[in-house]
């Protein structure tokens, strides 16, 4: 087979490229290093679809990953298990009262009703939790049409539609590099020397993206940044159909999961992938020590809470937080579904659809493409939040973290 498009990476992103590709006529041949689809980055997130988030280029792939998401409820290929549900979303404010005014209206314009709350009486009058039982919030925006997604069900749906269309998946097929002929990326090379051609190549590889462009010496400043997730006990509070709600200046979230709740005291560390390794690690100490001390100050109810289990993994970011996503001006058939940190399952089916478009030279008249290249000019330090808090951002230098990272990848 000499496909028209290889893509590196079968998690939601790259199945959503897959897909979009495939319904239109391309022959897709998809990579993926691992035994199976969706074992990475697009397992290890909380399932939550953001609309209401800071940047722009983010609420239009949010906004419209999400009407695809309504769409898929009446698709064969996902009939297997429900996709997506309505949980609607509370975002809160204390410290940084003036967050998400711009973004609220944006989607205000675009006809997505987002409600303002002011004040805890508000608060509390317009979603029912005990989770706001002593939380400081001072402000809140309200999105009830906000839903959570199964991401698991997700990928699967997606390579059962590509693969109806005539895509091909093959698993344990680790990519080593990239092979460039000129200065066209022609194709890749597999771990055990085997080299596959393709007419486009679309790399969707998560936080082994960087070191595949590094192959051929191109340098793109993705960051993979380390975040812990926790499953906490079953909690009196925890109501299936509840809100999931997050401080968002703060950096806390808590998502009913389970009887319990999911929750992320929303801590980043610089943490570069090793070659072959899995990202999923063992929550870190001090990442659960970080959210006990948040909730007994955001989340009172929560002050004690036991954890029956959770994970660490890998949210890859360019420094401005925009996400990669079409042709590198720089490798002529090189293109990039690339740095969607922590909103993959928010935006993830727009950016397949939004990659698949450039592949077929065809971009979407709905997103800035210059805005979101991934030759694009990119800030020299990155904004690190640490234990979650924007109050207490500090700059990581871009160039500091690309030595590191050049430096594990060859351990």
């Amino acid at each position: 087979m000499h496909p028209d498009v290889l893509i590196v990476g079968a998690g939601v992103a790259g199945l959503a490229t897959a897909d979009a590709l495939a319904r239109r006529g391309a022959r897709v041949l998809l990579l993926e290093a691992g035994t199976q689809i969706g074992a990475e980055a697009s397992s290890q997130n909380a399932g939550m679809v953001r609309r209401l988030g800071d940047d722009p280029i983010e609420r239009a792939l949010a906004r419209r990953t999400h009407e695809a998401l309504l769409d898929l409820d009446a698709d064969p290929d996902f009939a297997d298990a429900p996709v997506s549900r309505r949980s609607g979303a509370l975002l809160l404010l204390g410290h940084e009262p003036m967050r998400l005014h711009d973004a609220a209206a944006h989607l205000h314009a675009l006809g997505v009703a987002i409600k303002r709350l002011d004040g805890p009486a508000a608060i509390a009058a317009a979603v029912q939790s005990p989770l706001l039982q002593g939380c400081p919030a001072k402000l809140g925006w309200y999105d009830a049409e906000a839903r959570v997604a199964d991401a698991h069900a997700l990928c699967r749906g997606l390579l059962a539609r590509a693969r109806r269309h005539g895509a091909t998946l093959r698993t344990e097929a680790p990519v080593a590099a990239l092979r460039r002929d000129g200065e066209r990326i022609v194709g890749v090379q597999l771990a055990d020397g085997t080299a596959l051609d393709a007419g486009a190549v679309v790399l969707a590889a998560g936080a082994w993206t960087a070191g595949l462009c590094a192959s051929v010496g191109l340098w793109r400043p993705l960051l993979p940044l380390r975040r812990t997730l926790l499953q906490t006990e079953r909690h009196p509070g925890s109501h299936p159909d509840a809100p999931w709600i997050w401080l968002d200046d703060a950096g806390l979230y808590a998502r009913p999961e389970a009887g319990g709740f999911l929750v992320s005291a929303c801590d980043e560390a610089l943490d570069p992938p090793r070659p072959g390794a899995a990202s999923r690690l063992a929550p870190d100490p001090r990442a659960i020590a970080l959210f006990h001390a948040k909730a007994q100050r955001l989340f009172p109810t929560l002050a004690g809470v036991r954890l029956r289990g959770g994970w660490s993994g890998l949210r890859t970011f360019a420094p401005d937080r925009a996400p990669m996503l079409g042709p590198d001006a720089e490798a002529p058939g090189l293109h990039l579904c690339a740095g969607l940190g922590g909103y993959g399952i928010s935006c993830g089916l727009a950016a397949g659809e939004v990659v698949a478009a450039s592949v077929l030279d065809a971009a979407p008249a709905w997103l800035d493409a210059p805005a979101v290249a991934p030759h694009r000019h990119t800030l020299r330090r990155f904004p690190l939040l640490p234990d979650g808090d924007t109050s207490r951002a500090r700059l990581l230098d871009v160039a500091t973290a690309r030595a590191r990272m050049s430096k594990t990848c060859t351990q």
